[in-house]
Parts: C-alpha cells; structure tokens; sequence
C-alpha cells in the first residue's frame, strides 16, 4: 500500500491534530480532513466514498476503510446514513510467521504470533440517529437458516495451523461501538460475530433482525464486554458457542425472538453466560433454549426483567442446568426450567429474589453446611423496572469528540509525541473543562495530575493513547524517581471523574465514588470514597488489591491472572462491592517455578460482596483454594468453576474456628455466608 508521511500543527478545536507527526496515511487520505484530526477515517471521504444514502454498494469501500484503519492505528468512522452492504465485512486482525514456532499453552506448538492492529469502528454521535449498515436485499448467502452467514465479523487469525482459522482468546481490543447493524428479511443472516476478548467491546448498536436469523453470534467478555445492544426479531437474539470468552451482556434488550432470545451451538457454552440489567421479551415461549446442543456451561440473570409469551418458561431444559438469577422479574412464564416448580401466578410479574439450579456433580455451601439441588426465592411482583431504568443502572454512554462540551488537550498544548511533557497542558484543560479528549499519542505526563469532580479523560482506543511515564526498555520498570507519574480523583463519595478508552502509565489513586472506568489500561488503587462503575478493568502480572471500601462498587468483566503474589488479588474489609463475571488465569505460565499458581481471590473481613461467575483457566495450585473467603459476612458467590479439576479446592471458607471447602472436582453451584442464620430458601 502506497503511503505518504506528514505533520501538523496545533489549532484550537475539538478536531485538531490526533495523527502523530511522522504518522503514515493512507494513499489519497486527505491529511486535512477534521474527522482525520481526531484520528478517524471518514469512510464517506477519499479515497473510500462509501455512499451514505443506501442507494450504492458501500461494501468494498467499507472494506478497504477498515483494514486502512487498522494497518495506520486509526479509527474506521461512519457518519450518520444508511450504508447498503451486499457481503461479510470481515475484520481481520492478521497473524505473522515466526521464524522459529514458540511452544505455547501446555507446549502447543504456535508458527504464527498475532500483529497488534486493532479494529476500532465507530459511528458518529452528531446526527439524530445513529449511523446504519444495512444487508442488501439483493445479497447472496445469506437466506438459507441451515448456512447462516455473518453481516460483520470481527476476528483474530490464529497462532495454530497454517493461521487460518479463528483464535477468539487472542482477539485483542477490537471496538464496534455507535453502529446499527439492519438485516431484516435475510433468513440465513446474523447481524455480527464479536467474540472479542481482553480489551474488546460491542456497545451502542441496535440489531434489526426481523426475518433473519440472529442478531448476534457470540460477544464480548473477558476484559471487555457487550454493552447497550438491542437485538429486534429474528429467530434468535444472539447464538453462543463454545469459543464466546466468558460472555457478558451488560444493559441489553433482545425483543420479538420467535425461538428464543439466547440460544447454543456446536456443543454448548465453555464457560456460562451472565445478563446483567437486560430486558427480554421473546415472540417464543422460552427466553434461553438449552436444547439445541448436548453439553451447556450454565446462565445467570441478575437485575433482569423477561417477559415471556403465556404458558412457556424462562429456560426451556431436557435435564438440570446451571442456572442462577437474582433480582430478576418474570412474567408470561410459568417456571424458570421445564418441569420446574411453578410460579405463583402466571397473570402478572413474578419477582425471583434468588434462583439456583445445577448440574449433577455441582454442591451449594450455605453457611457452612453443603447441598445439592434446586434453591428459590421468589413473591408476586408489583412495579417493574423499566428496560431504561435497568441500563441507567449498569450503563450510561460515555463522552465522545463531537460532544460540543468536549475539547482536545492539543488545544492547550499537549504534544502526544513521547517526549515532550504535556503535564501543563493537560492541567490547563482540567482547569476549565469536564469532558477532555485525548488523542492517539504518547503522552508524557509527571508528578500528580489531579482531576475535578466530573473531569473525563477519554481516548478512541486504549492501545491508541497513552498518557503519564515514558514506556519501560525492555527488562526495565517505568517507575523511577524522575519520571514517576500518579493520577488522583477527588476523594468525595458524590465526585463521577471518568476515564476511558486510554491506558494510564503510572499510579492510578481512585478515590471518588461515583467514577467510571471503561477499557482504561491501568488497574486502579481504591482509598477513601473510592467506587462507582468498572468496565474491563484488567491485573496482568501485578496484584489487584481493595481494601476498607465502603462505597457501591461494581466490576463488569473483570480480569484477574498470571500475577506473581498470592493471592493474586484481594478484598480486605470491604463491602457494597459487586463483580458480574470475574475471569481468572493460574498456573499457566510455561516455564520451571513461574511463580503463578497462587490463589485468584482472598475475600477477608468483608460484608456484602456479590460474584456471579467465576470461571477460569486455573492449574497448579496445591492446596490453595481458587477463591479463599475468610471471617466474611454477606458474601455470595453463583457457579464458580476451573477448566480442569485437581488437588486443589474450588472454594475455602474459614469462618471462626469452622472451616469449609469445595473441592474443584465439584462446581460451586452457590456459595453464601450470612450471619443473620441463612439455612436455605423456601419456594
């Protein structure tokens, strides 16, 4: 591909210069394109002109636009249109052929390693609607439901074989955020495949599926998640197979399904699936169909509102499932399982306090005493939340560029270019702004940046930017005297600072109680009034500690593995604190005395903490139990499970001079402690 390289100076505007000097463009890329200055490329300029009335094929433009973007660390950018596409959008982060193959995952041998170029797409926030790509009536593939063919497929080839297939767990920080997806009448289609992992993320889309087949096969977990997707009609809301990294769907709606709203594929579910704050109101009379497939990893519903047709159930069964809900109201449905008990009417809501079912094999721990079987809760319901009152409560769209309340930190200054020090420049913003942009560069801050109240840093994409110490040599630590950098919150339970899509070289000092943190690089330290709402966050090789918390804190898709201290994170006199899906790695770096195989979580001292799954690729550990939970009250945890069973116990609860565990050959189907004398629960 044929480049050119450029430079710009500084203006005064929320579009100003986001491309790097040096940086190169794209052939035939206007270099003074504003959207090009908050370091997008507009697919409707040169040299793509994707037609955004729905009259013309966009779909070649759209390609070429994509994979530029992605070769030249750049954002493919949509402005408000229909944009009429008549084949797969393949988005492809690509592999390289090593010179000698490196031994991976139990020795595996990997020929190929993946390029760290990230699919970023991302619809504009200017216009009165949001930005749509919509299948062509006359597209070929995709109307046969036996071959169902994907509109956006978002992937990562693979290490293995000759790096052809598709590897989702090595699916790095991929973005599809603020574009409808439309392919109604298509009975084969699915709107998009995203099974992204650490760092990637599906938000703001509505999926228009009525006729097709699905909206969504697969989504995004671990590290990342699924946020603010609605999927309308088709004959399933999302498809799930065994390759979706540790699934979560934060603040979604599925409506109109005529099978059902979630469903499984080629054998099941690795791991379980988990709605948080979603609505779910299915044309069928199932919500969750675990029929299709032979072997399921289980689901739970928390804070959920399903709407059911007359006479069916939440989860339409052949056998006992993994199944847990919480706080979720149900109407239409007459039990949450076939053959299961039913509810108390079936003319209004139900409201289900709690709900756990498990497979054969899987053991509750409820006070220190063990069972096994069916546990419920659940009253006549009155009001209902609202589908807009259920987001509100996990989810609020963040920031963006073309906000008119936003400005640029390059128009106080900042450089971006690695060496320059933007510390002022980024003070100066502070000072007089709330929502402060932050382009793709290299940021290089010192001493204490403080933020205000409701200041929100945000980037495009946390590999893009990145701001505070200079990047470490290799075999070095960042940290030293003269460039040390910390970031400090206001410590006041009512202050919502932000940050997002950055990534943040130096100590993070989080201490106001209303924050939010999405896909933000960069583990925070908790003190004070610390809280609010965590998106992504992430402990790679570094322990993740939360001590005296009292704030409502919440962690969607958190990933704790590989860190050298045990445990490798802990909650230590802590309460309010809930994790919906909490990903975790031991003893599985390769290599003599790894120093890894430590126990993901210690939970001491604590009261009212919530984790609803606990999943993840544990080995190694001796007698160190995966969750440790010590003299805690108030503590739940919902279906906690390794990939593979050993010596060492699932869970380990010492309380007094008692102590219980769960040995990992069993899934820990629920766990409670409370201290008011919880025995069990009563249909």
């Amino acid at each position: 591909m044929t480049t050119m390289k450029i430079s710009f100076l500084c203006v005064c505007s929320v579009a100003v210069a986001a491309v790097a000097a040096g940086a190169e463009l794209p052939s035939g890329v206007n270099p003074n394109d504003p959207v090009l200055q908050a370091g997008c490329l507009d697919v409707t300029k040169a040299p793509y002109f994707a037609d955004p009335t729905g009259t013309k094929d966009a779909t070649d433009a759209i390609r070429r636009a994509v994979d530029d973007a992605r070769d030249h660390k750049l954002v493919c950018f949509f402005p408000e249109g229909t944009y009429l596409i008549s084949d797969t959008i393949s988005c492809e982060q690509q592999v390289r052929k090593l010179d000698k193959p490196r031994f991976v995952e139990g020795g595996r041998r990997a020929d190929y390693w993946h390029i760290n170029r990230q699919i970023v797409m991302i619809g504009s926030t200017k216009g009165k609607k949001r930005p749509v790509l919509k299948l062509s009536p006359d597209a070929k593939g995709f109307d046969d439901p036996s071959k169902p063919k994907i509109c956006v497929y978002i992937w990562a080839h693979t290490w293995y074989g000759d790096g052809t297939g598709e590897q989702p767990n090595i699916s790095f920080n991929h973005i599809f955020k603020g574009i409808d997806i439309d392919v109604r009448g298509h009975a084969g289609a699915i709107g998009i495949r995203h099974s992204g992992s650490q760092g990637s993320t599906l938000q703001d889309s509505t999926i228009y599926a009525e006729g097709a087949y699905a909206g969504m096969n697969n989504c995004c977990g671990q590290g990342g998640g699924t946020y603010n997707v609605q999927v309308l009609g088709g004959r399933y809301g999302i498809v799930i197979e065994p390759s979706s990294r540790f699934p979560i769907l934060t603040a979604c709606a599925f409506k109109r399904q005529t099978e059902a709203a979630i469903t499984y594929a080629k054998g099941g579910s690795q791991v379980p699936t988990l709605l948080v704050g979603c609505a779910i109101e299915p044309s069928a009379h199932c919500a969750v169909d675990f029929t299709t497939q032979r072997k399921y990893a289980g689901i739970n519903m928390v804070d959920c509102a399903i709407a059911a047709r007359s006479g069916g159930v939440v989860a339409r069964t052949r056998k006992s499932e993994n199944i847990y809900l919480e706080d979720t109201y149900v109407s239409g449905a007459g039990s949450v399982c076939t053959g299961d008990a039913k509810f108390p009417t079936t003319d209004g809501w139900t409201h289900v306090v709690r709900y756990s079912s498990s497979t054969k094999g899987a053991v509750n721990l409820l006070n220190g005493v063990q069972s096994t079987g069916e546990i419920a809760e659940w009253k006549p319901a009155g009001a209902v939340p609202s589908y807009e009152t259920l987001r509100e409560r996990h989810y609020a769209r963040g920031p963006s560029f073309e906000d008119e309340d936003a400005v640029n930190v390059k128009s106080f200054g900042a450089k971006g270019d690695g060496k320059t020090n933007d510390t002022k420049a980024f003070e100066k913003a502070i000072a007089t702004h709330d929502k402060i942009f932050v382009p793709v560069g290299d940021y290089r801050l010192s001493g204490t940046l403080r933020l205000r109240r409701n200041t929100h840093l945000f980037g495009l994409e946390r590999t893009y930017t990145t701001i505070g110490e200079a990047a470490p040599r290799r075999g070095r630590r960042a940290n030293n005297d003269r460039d040390s950098f910390s970031l400090l919150t206001v410590d006041d339970a009512d202050a919502a600072p932000g940050l997002s899509f950055l990534t943040v070289r130096g100590r993070i000092d989080w201490r106001s109680g209303h924050g939010t943190y999405m896909l933000a690089s960069g583990p925070p330290h908790f003190s004070g009034h610390g809280g609010g709402r965590l998106y992504g966050v992430m402990a790679m090789r570094q322990p993740f500690v939360l001590s005296g918390i009292t704030q409502p804190t919440s962690f969607y898709a958190l990933n704790i593995e590989r860190v050298l201290t045990n445990p490798q994170s802990k909650m230590t006199d802590c309460s309010h604190v809930r994790v919906y899906y909490f990903k975790v790695e031991a003893g599985t770096i390769d290599r003599a005395n790894a120093g890894d195989e430590n126990t993901p979580c210690q939970i001491s001292d604590s009261r009212d903490v919530r984790i609803y799954c606990m999943y993840g690729n544990v080995r190694k550990l001796g007698d160190r139990p995966m969750l440790d939970v010590v003299n805690s009250d108030g503590i739940m945890v919902s279906q906690l499970k390794a990939f593979r069973p050993d010596t060492f116990p699932h869970l380990m609860e010492t309380y007094g001079q008692s102590r219980s565990e769960i040995p990992s050959t069993k899934i820990c189907a629920l766990f409670m402690r409370d201290a008011g004398g919880y025995t069990g629960l009563q249909k």
